[in-house]
């Protein structure tokens, strides 16, 4: 069983943890060069989240840790406004990662939706998500779960590295 609560400040260095095992495991095999998955950094991860945990996500935008039931952190998700723009009329999924031990128990499912739950709470009719065009894992997923491929592509550095990106949709039922 896996727990959604709001992330502390303490919870910055499983969440850099979380970040650097699902990365490693989700783009090895040429989605992402080996050497820059090798040399991603648990600490400097860590580092992100540090500030940020400690004030409050600024209205229209959410993040969440997933728990196992021995209470480990195993996950997490941030959305907010489409880009970070706050004026955007579309909400976004900027990220959702969940260690690699867990793949597969139900906690990403369980971080989609309070992730999606939340921008539907914020006003926002639709949401868009960003993935590895051969991240098939995570396409499968997201597919699986309501969203749907609508055709755009971009390229974007992500933390350092250009990568190759496809633009998935969910409308909200209201």
């Amino acid at each position: 069983m896996v727990t959604i609560r709001q992330p502390v400040p303490e919870d910055a260095p499983a969440l850099g943890a979380v970040h650097v095992r699902a990365w490693q495991r989700a783009y090895r095999g040429g989605l992402m060069p080996d050497d820059y998955l090798d040399g991603l950094s648990e600490d400097e991860r860590a580092e992100l989240w540090a500030e940020p945990l400690k004030r409050p996500p600024r209205p229209g935008f959410a993040r969440f840790a997933a728990e196992d039931e021995m209470g480990t952190l195993v996950g997490f998700i941030t959305v907010g406004p489409a880009d970070g723009d706050p004026d955007s009329e579309e909400g976004e999924v900027y990220a959702l990662n969940v260690d690699p031990v867990c793949w597969g128990q139900g906690c990403g499912r369980a971080l989609l939706d309070a992730g999606v739950s939340a921008l539907a709470e914020a006003g926002f009719s639709e949401a868009t998500l960003w993935v590895h065009p051969g991240n098939r894992r995570a396409r499968d997923f997201y597919e699986r779960t309501g969203w749907l491929a609508d055709g755009a592509e971009r390229e974007q550095e992500v933390l350092g590295v250009r990568v190759p990106e496809v633009r998935y949709r969910l409308s909200f039922a209201r």
